[in-house]
């Protein structure tokens, strides 16, 4: 196989362990989603443009897209492979025969080499990897990401590679934004045009060295719409804080400059400090998304907050569409394709009260007042950053409640008009 070919059966294998469809349709969300989950597999970040650039290739076009070694080495990894050699390899011993082994008289002489060899490798490899361990761990010691608000949105940041050895550096500004760095030290500003809690890494060819988050407050629940590339944060809030609830108004898409045609997902979301422990929570609120008030396909309603260090995330489908739900908790990523979800999927045509309590690191969601589904993870969330309720078309929330462990109410609201 050419490089092209096995740069194709990388896209298929990935596009068969996601299962969210065929990749031609796939949306922002879903490289999103995909680099975040390479990232906690491989701790590489690649980033929305460039994975687009390699998934969306067509097969019979005369050229194609060739990554760097680093980012194919992380896909490998990202599918269970120790690199894009092994990859390759692997590959390769599927689809070929293999040669008959002849015997020989004088077996002892080869076999005790061989036993020799397979105890100095791996003693080898060992040494390899913890070489390379401790010059990582020197290299990320001397790296240093500091950020500091200007004015709301404006970030300055700083970054400082003096003692680092590297070919190629970069800021990951979360969300497929890279900023390629030029000098070994510096600073710039960066404005971040929507409320959210931004996770920014510097990276040195491709390797995270250092972290941090920038939230960017919103001072009260927002509304922002995607549909395919575009982002529009819904100034005018009649549009959305409608008949007691958060409710976009999506016969009103034209208003904010998108096709009514054409599909699109509606974001619901509050940045700030809730002053909680994401493992130690409960969240209440009522969801419905249907047709007749905007909903669309599936229905997808996701629950999300984020932390510090991590996300926790249920989203729910109507009935029949399990593959579509996902439970994601630290660690933990789920897909309906891969684990059963069904207790995930249900109709939502009318209000329903979602309980999700996390105790310890223990998930148990509630629809109605009935536990459906169970499930628990161990890296830990961190306090709450904010909030986000996400929506394939418009879909409604009411009656948003934060509680602690002690039963008592962190934050809450009716939406009242």
């Amino acid at each position: 196989m050419d490089n092209r070919s096995y740069i194709l059966r990388c896209i298929a294998l990935i596009e068969q362990k996601v299962d969210w469809g065929k990749t031609q349709d796939w949306v922002d969300y879903d490289f999103k989603n995909l680099s975040d989950q390479i990232f906690e597999s491989t701790k590489v970040s690649i980033s929305i443009r460039t994975l687009k650039r390699i998934i969306r290739q067509v097969p019979d076009a005369e050229g194609y897209y060739e990554p760097q070694m680093a980012t194919k080495n992380a896909l490998a990894l990202y599918l269970g492979f120790r690199t894009w050699a092994d990859f390759k390899r692997s590959d390769a011993i599927e689809n070929r025969e293999q040669p008959e082994v002849l015997s020989t008289g004088n077996k002892s002489e080869p076999a005790r080499r061989f036993s020799f060899l397979n105890w100095l490798l791996p003693v080898i490899i060992v040494l390899l990897c913890i070489t390379a361990y401790l010059v990582w761990k020197s290299q990320r010691a001397s790296a240093e990401l500091t950020i500091k608000t200007i004015v709301p949105n404006n970030i300055a940041i700083r970054y400082d590679l003096k003692a680092t050895r590297y070919n190629s550096a970069a800021i990951d500004l979360d969300y497929g934004l890279f900023r390629p760095l030029v000098t070994r030290k510096g600073e710039f500003t960066y404005f971040f045009k929507l409320p959210d809690n931004y996770r920014l890494k510097l990276l040195a060819d491709g390797i995270v060295l250092a972290a941090q988050n920038v939230q960017v407050v919103s001072n009260g629940w927002k509304c922002v719409v995607q549909q395919g590339q575009k982002e529009v944060l819904v100034g005018d809030t009649s549009l959305f804080h409608y008949k007691g609830a958060l409710s976009f108004r999506s016969d009103r898409l034209s208003n904010i400059g998108l096709d009514p045609v054409e599909d699109y997902w509606t974001d619901y979301r509050n940045i700030k400090d809730f002053n909680i422990d994401g493992d130690n929570l409960i969240i209440e609120l009522d969801i419905r998304n249907d047709p007749e008030n905007g909903g669309i396909d599936c229905f997808d309603s996701s629950v999300e907050y984020l932390g510090e260090f991590k996300t926790g995330r249920v989203k729910l489908v109507k009935p029949k569409c399990a593959q579509f739900a996902s439970f994601d908790f630290g660690e933990i990523h789920y897909n309906g394709n891969f684990h059963d979800l069904s207790p995930l999927s249900i109709d939502l045509s009318k209000w329903k009260k979602v309980r999700i309590e996390v105790i310890n690191k223990r998930v148990n969601v509630f629809i109605d007042g009935k536990s459906v589904y169970k499930n628990r993870y161990h890296e830990p969330i961190g306090n709450v950053k904010g909030i986000k309720c996400k929506f394939k078309g418009a879909g409604e929330i009411d009656n948003f409640r934060l509680l602690n462990m002690n039963r008592e109410v962190v934050y809450e609201t009716s939406f009242d008009e």
